[in-house]
């Protein structure tokens, strides 16, 4: 059975724990990998976060990438897409084992692109809750 992070956090201040919230509110990190094999890919493609949730990609290959949510940069518009208000978020390019984390603060559906591979297909999206 799942039960909803608020729905357990209001249940359990209900029951005077209140050392469990602190670590609640930090939020999870979820892991997504930039594949290289057949076809450069970002592996998950797509994850689902709620808000406070951090996001993590790694480059474990020799292959350069990168983690661009910023329409200006994609070659197609419709591959990069962010929720209204949210400023661009840009990696830079990501060397072997080079790592970028970003916490996301604003509901909605985030797409972003590897800027070197987006016509290759290395598209990839967070959707916010």
């Amino acid at each position: 059975m799942k039960i909803h992070r608020r729905a357990f956090t209001e249940m359990v201040a209900s029951l005077g724990v209140v050392a469990a919230t602190p670590a609640l509110a930090a939020g999870k990190t979820v892991e997504v990998t930039m594949k290289n094999n057949p076809k450069a890919i970002f592996q998950p493609a797509t994850v689902n976060i709620a808000v406070g949730d951090t996001v993590t990609w790694t480059n474990p290959g020799i292959i350069t990438h990168s983690v661009t949510f910023d329409p200006a940069q994609a070659v197609t518009a419709a591959n990069v897409a962010l929720p209204a208000g949210v400023a661009p978020i840009d990696s830079g390019t990501m060397e072997q084992d080079a790592t970028f984390s970003h916490t996301f603060t604003v509901k909605g559906t985030y797409k972003y692109i590897c800027k070197m591979h987006e016509a290759m297909g290395m598209v990839g999206t967070v959707i916010v809750a």
